[in-house]
Parts: structure tokens; C-alpha cells; sequence
């Protein structure tokens, strides 16, 4: 005996299941907060390459005074020579290369907050003929070390105030 079958069952069709959904594509805030986040990281990224272009004379000069010989007998004249390499390394040869005696010590005053008197004692010490002792050159060392990690990078607005001495020198 076969089963009759009911006319109105054989017109439905077999049940299909949903299309699978999938992730993509994705909702626009999604696609906005990927690109925040790439923008953010390429802006961090191009930060820090600039930080550290800046800062990269300092890292040498620094490397350089703990490199040299304070027993030398020209230590005095290589730490000042240190630090003018390191100001023209930021500003324009022009400003700092002619810099001498008072003027010298007074732009090196400018770009730390306290005086670096001692400091200035010593380099004076490079036109004596008995140069430095042992103590004295390894004090000059710590205090060339401690104006290079206050003063550098050297600030524009610095520059511009040497700048402004000069002009009222020279009238």
C-alpha cells in the first residue's frame, strides 16, 4: 500500500537554511577606527624618527667627553671644543663659531637654568700652563656631562636671544 500524499505538502519545497553570514564587509566605524589607529601609529612612528634625529648629537657628544682622557693634557681645550661642536650641531655655525671668552661663557649660561661658573673656571684653565689635575679634569668632565644633559638640544628661543645680544653689542 502506498501512502497517499497530502497535494499540499508536495508543493512546499525542502527547508533551505540561511546564507552564512560573514564578517565582511565590515560597518564604516569599523573602517575609520582602522584608520585612526593607522594614522596614530605612523604619527607616533614619525615622532620618535624626530626625537631621535634630535637628540643624536647629544648621544655622540656625550659618548665623545666619556671617550676622552681627562690625564691629557689638553683635556680642557677637547671639552670645549666638545661643546661648541654640539651647539653648531643646532644652530648656524655663524652664531656660535665666533663666540670667545665672556661672550662664550655667557651664551653657555644662557642655555641652563643655574650658572655653570665652575664650569667656565676650568675651561679657563686650557690657557695655563699647568693645565688641570687629576681631580680638577675629572669635575670638568662631570660638569661638561651635566650642561649637555641640561642644555641640549639647544632651544630656538635661545637662539633668537643670542641673536638679539649680538645686535646690542655690535651697537
Amino acid at each position: 500500500m502506498e501512502a497517499k500524499t497530502n497535494p499540499a505538502l508536495a508543493s512546499l519545497k525542502d527547508i533551505q537554511p540561511p546564507e552564512v553570514i560573514t564578517s565582511w564587509p565590515i560597518a564604516y566605524g569599523y573602517w575609520i577606527l582602522l584608520a585612526l589607529i593607522i594614522i596614530s601609529i605612523i604619527g607616533i612612528l614619525l615622532f620618535v624618527k624626530r626625537q631621535r634625529r634630535l637628540l643624536a648629537p647629544k648621544r655622540i657628544v656625550i659618548a665623545e667627553l666619556k671617550a676622552l682622557d681627562p690625564n691629557s693634557c689638553d683635556f680642557c681645550v677637547q671639552v670645549n671644543t666638545l661643546i661648541k661642536r654640539a651647539a653648531i650641531s643646532y644652530l648656524p655655525r655663524e652664531q656660535i663659531a665666533g663666540l670667545e671668552g665672556k661672550q662664550w661663557y655667557i651664551w653657555m649660561d644662557s642655555q641652563v637654568k643655574q650658572t655653570a661658573a665652575p664650569l667656565h673656571r676650568l675651561l679657563d684653565r686650557r690657557y695655563t700652563r699647568e693645565g688641570l689635575s687629576g681631580d680638577e679634569a675629572l669635575s670638568l668632565q662631570s660638569l661638561a656631562l651635566q650642561w649637555f644633559k641640561e642644555a641640549l638640544p639647544i632651544k630656538q628661543s635661545t637662539a633668537s636671544a643670542l641673536r638679539h645680544n649680538r645686535e646690542e653689542s655690535q651697537c
